[in-house]
């Protein structure tokens, strides 16, 4: 009896162990970062702005190392938002006074989220993560307007899957430096600080 009770009391420890084991979903709170130059290039020019996330999945990716897809990475709130502030900090910091987006607006900013995405994959010893942001911006100013993508990807290797914390760095890292890529390109802060750009279309790769 007693060896019955020990063998069970192993099982149920076994259980729970695997359990643990196992990687769980996580939402990750972000609070991306721009690291750009300031200065009056704006000149108080109002600017209408807003943030779309164009992304057809919310699910930023999943941490199963498998394929599977039981545990899903998840952004609080609305990734908008978040990029939206932080974006209108830094416009106001070169000088434009962010405004609500308005169609036909002499001047406008739109700046979408295209990707967020999170992959692991697992290796022999180790697991490859890796997270990719695409933003991309289109100003009006005028007739005329500009358009730039700006895609950024960075891979790691780990020996144990990350958790809520590191990948919520790692993701918030990535998305950072995408958004300080659009809002720091020369040639698009140059385009909306331009008075007036008679009938000519400029378009950034």
């Amino acid at each position: 009896m007693k060896r019955i009770a020990t063998l069970l009391t192993a099982l149920v420890l076994a259980g729970l162990l695997a359990a643990c084991s196992g990687v769980q979903p996580q939402s990750v709170s972000l609070h991306p970062e721009v690291k750009s130059p300031t200065g009056n290039v704006g000149k108080g020019k109002t600017l209408a702005f807003k943030v779309m996330d164009a992304r057809v999945d919310k699910v930023v990716g999943y941490r199963n190392a498998d394929g599977g897809r039981s545990a899903p990475i998840t952004v609080e709130g609305e990734l908008s938002r978040t990029v939206g502030e932080a974006a209108e900090r830094t416009l106001g910091g070169l000088g434009f006074k962010p405004a609500p987006f308005k169609e036909n607006a002499p001047l406008s900013l739109v700046i979408t989220i295209r990707e967020l995405n999170y992959s692991a994959k697992g290796e022999t010893v180790t697991r490859k993560i890796g997270v990719k942001a695409v933003l991309s911006a289109r100003v009006i100013n005028g007739p005329g307007h500009w358009e730039g993508s700006f895609p950024v990807a960075q891979e790691k290797e780990v020996v144990t899957a990350p958790d809520e914390t590191a990948n919520a760095r790692f993701i918030n890292d990535v998305l950072s430096e995408s958004l300080t890529m659009l809002l720091s390109d020369p040639e698009m802060v140059q385009y909306m600080a331009k008075d007036f750009l008679q009938n000519k279309t400029i378009t950034g790769e």
